[in-house]
């Protein structure tokens, strides 16, 4: 398509944007946040600058105009015309080409009989005997990292008083963080029995409308199928009076709840236990405000829904909840250089937030990162939150492993924790 006559270059559309840097070249990643389009695509840092003049008002000649007077340099009214193609092409701009990726994408989904692996042979093996392999691997780096920090974990039954109803477990690459998910996982080897039902709430990511997005599409993985359980879902749709199925592609290239359940899977081969997979929705407002989500219907709603669902139940439940802590860095908008003193500060900041959740103490955990302005951008906090009002009350916290994951290249790090959850 050529965009050289006189009507505007149509709008990009919101993308993610990384910057990193190859030597000294800089360089900016581009992502679809909804993955319409899988693939990245990276851009010169002038090329991008290039990029954000395309505002759906302008044509390829003020483009070019803008360009000059923003950034002192000289491009062709050809090439904006070559570089709008290529985006229209990759589905980045608001044209028929994106609406035609888009209802093709939501279709395949809404058509599958169950989710698929997003991110199997990508973020972790894809074959069954190599992904066990590779999740017994972070079970020994925890056994290593017990035997180096003399780490007390639930491996140790005395750290544990009654059985575990809750997990935090991170959602970040597994192979960066599987050896923290390790820790939670063997903690729940200390219960009695295994559950039959995993409530399993997750990041949502990508953005969206709605603060819950429910799917009672089976999860495949390299492991096998996860079966969810319709007759809960369907209870929960009957006493939740807001919609929780309107953003169910939601869950298409999520990984937040696709990680925690490998490691499930892994856990309990033999036991056919089902799920309850809830993505959670952005808190931005939330934060904003001087109130608590729970001041929010559609938020207080949910978690009744899901207790009254529960107890009619008669199973035995577990949550889980993937979720990241911090995020700090130029590729999450910071300006602060990465320096020995900030990852200090993350550490202290995060422990004492972490304090909060062991004490069982939602709002104060809120209240802590509205308080800040969340300058620790933590994605984990609506799952978490959501999960704390939703288990039983009187459960008692037990911090089980931390760690953070530096890269070097964008000048960012990520912590993320493991924590058990425990009560009768």
């Amino acid at each position: 398509m050529s965009f050289m006559e006189t009507r505007p270059i149509p709008q990009v559309r919101p993308l993610e944007s990384v910057p990193v840097e190859d030597g000294s070249e800089q360089l900016v990643v581009l992502r679809d946040p909804y993955r319409f389009q899988p693939n990245a695509f990276t851009l010169s840092l002038p090329t991008y600058l290039l990029l954000t003049l395309f505002n759906g008002e302008r044509t390829a000649d003020e483009v070019r105009k803008a360009f000059k007077a923003r950034y002192y340099a000289e491009v062709s009214v050809e090439e904006i015309d070559r570089f709008a193609a290529e985006l229209d092409e990759l589905g980045f701009l608001f044209t028929e080409r994106f609406e035609e990726m888009r209802r093709q994408s939501l279709a395949e989904f809404q058509e599958s009989p169950c989710r698929k692996p997003a991110h199997a042979g990508k973020a972790y093996e894809c074959e069954p005997a190599n992904l066990r392999k590779q999740i017994d691997g972070f079970y020994d780096a925890m056994r290593n990292k017990i035997v180096e920090q003399d780490t007390v974990t639930a491996l140790s039954p005395a750290s544990a008083t009654g059985e575990v109803q809750a997990l935090i477990v991170p959602h970040i690459d597994p192979r960066v963080g599987g050896c923290t998910s390790a820790f939670a996982f063997s903690a729940l080897r200390t219960n009695s029995e295994p559950p039959d039902l995993f409530v399993i709430f997750g990041t949502a990511h990508q953005p969206g409308h709605s603060l819950f997005a429910l799917t009672g599409k089976d999860f495949e993985t390299p492991f096998g199928m996860a079966e969810t359980d319709r007759a809960i879902i369907q209870t929960l749709r009957d006493a939740y009076p807001f919609d929780l199925e309107g953003e169910e592609y939601l869950h298409k290239h999520e990984h937040s709840i696709e990680f925690p359940l490998i490691f499930l899977q892994h856990l309990y081969p033999n036991h056919p236990f089902k799920i309850l997979p809830i993505l959670t929705g952005s808190f931005y407002e939330f934060l904003e405000s001087a109130g608590l989500p729970d001041d929010d219907e559609a938020f207080a709603a949910f978690p009744r829904a899901l207790r009254k669902a529960l107890e009619t139940s008669g199973q035995r439940v577990c949550f889980v909840a993937g979720a990241d802590m911090s995020h700090i860095g130029a590729k999450f908008g910071d300006e602060e250089p990465i320096t020995e003193e900030l990852l200090a500060q993350a550490r202290a900041d995060d422990l004492a937030m972490l304090k909060l959740m062991e004490s069982g103490n939602p709002e104060g955990f809120f209240r802590f990162l509205q308080e800040s302005g969340d300058k620790q951008k933590v994605c984990g906090l609506p799952p978490i939150y959501t999960m704390m009002r939703s288990m039983q009350p009187g459960c008692t916290g037990r911090l089980l492993d931390y760690d953070l994951n530096l890269e070097t290249p964008t000048q960012s790090f990520v912590t993320f924790a493991s924590m058990g959850f425990y009560g009768q």
